[in-house]
């Protein structure tokens, strides 16, 4: 039995580790370790979706960009390795995210269900007092995300508060293991009034956090105004909140809006992946770029069935692949591939053998016409 210190549990539930501030002193034995720096972590937020207006009916899932972030690290490597097992093999990805006290069992099932085939593990964090955030979302003509908060479960008992410090330091240390070299993944709040005022990744700004980690990205999440850029504060914000960790970050996946409203000097130091949508995706390193081309969508009329966390697995993909050295032309094609699949699906894919061999399909396909 490995033990931990007095203020930190992790109760193994199934495939889903749960951690949360307690006395207790240890963690069930028998947890699977891996010892090597190809483990990925990703670090991201967690969201209870509900699709749809009250009149029409709303269908509900686990979202938030984390969990489709996890998904899309281990699709990348499963297609990258040629993996032609079906179902494919579990990924070296563990996802850490934060949940409230209202998570119920039957939303760890279903998380499970959603990434427990393919990831090597799952952290939640609990927030006791907390609530976990729920939004309404739906789609404009455009196939633009327009969402609103639930319950005020993004005030102040809710994201504002439970996105602050979790994981902490020690509870990714914990995760980590001792004298292990990870990569690791973040999605941050970039925006100046964002909930967790920029501490939802506070644990990177812990120097014995950050000799475990071998390379670090990070998705901002920033929202623009009706011009389609950030303003000032937002933007003057992201800036200030990548740059706490500038001096391990290696690959920034910055929307298009994001992007075009900071200045453009400003990303010469970083790998760059700005992902745009229907328009594919920018590739940037120094004064270079280059576009990779969006993939074409297997639907019935070439449109998304639901782009909700095409973005987040693209930058969940792009990270994994060049967290091992893929070049970042070839990471970003599959990175776009799995977009794509993203899109023809009401929600995360499912983890099948067709999945990864589609990943790789649309992945040579892109490459052709990149190479045009």
């Amino acid at each position: 039995m490995t033990v931990y210190p007095k203020t930190l549990t992790i109760v193994k539930l199934g495939l889903i580790n749960i951690c949360a501030i307690t006395s207790a002193l240890s963690m069930p034995s028998g947890q699977s370790q891996l010892n090597h720096v190809d483990r990925i972590i990703v670090v991201g937020k967690i969201i209870i979706d509900e699709y749809g207006q009250q009149s029409e009916g709303r269908s509900v899932s686990i979202g938030g960009g984390g969990p489709q972030s996890a998904f899309g690290a281990a699709a990348a490597l499963a297609a990258w390795s040629g993996n032609t097992s079906d179902p494919p093999k579990k990924q070296p990805v563990t996802f850490v995210g934060a949940v409230g006290e209202d998570w119920m069992e039957t939303d760890t099932k279903t998380l499970n269900g959603m990434l427990g085939a393919a990831l090597h593990s799952i952290e939640l964090i609990k927030g006791p007092g907390l609530k976990t955030p729920r939004i309404q979302l739906w789609h404009d003509k455009d196939q633009t995300i327009e969402w609103k908060a639930l319950n005020e479960s993004m005030g102040p008992a809710g994201a504002e508060a439970l996105w602050v410090d979790r994981p902490s330091a020690k509870e990714m240390l914990s995760i980590i293991g001792e004298d292990q070299q990870v990569s690791c993944h973040v999605d941050l709040e970039g925006g100046a009034n964002a909930p967790g005022n920029g501490d939802d990744i506070k644990f990177l700004r812990h120097d014995e956090v950050q000799k475990h980690i071998a390379f670090l990205s990070a998705e901002p999440v920033a929202f623009p105004d009706k011009s389609g850029f950030l303003s000032k504060g937002d933007a003057e914000s992201v800036v200030s909140r990548l740059g706490y960790v500038s001096s391990a970050l290696k690959l920034i996946s910055p929307d298009e809006a994001i992007y075009k409203s900071i200045d453009s000097t400003f990303w010469n130091n970083y790998e760059v992946a700005i992902r745009m949508g229907s328009k594919g995706s920018l590739i940037r390193c120094g004064d270079s770029s280059k576009t990779i081309p969006a993939a074409t969508l297997d639907t019935y009329n070439g449109e998304p069935v639901n782009p909700t966390g095409a973005g987040n697995a693209y930058s969940g993909a792009i990270a994994a692949l060049r967290s091992r050295g893929v070049p970042i032309e070839k990471s970003a094609l599959f990175a776009s591939a799995i977009g794509a699949i993203f899109c023809e699906h009401d929600h995360i894919p499912p983890w099948t053998a067709d999945v990864i061999e589609k990943v790789r399909r649309v992945a040579a396909d892109l490459e052709k016409r990149f190479q045009e």
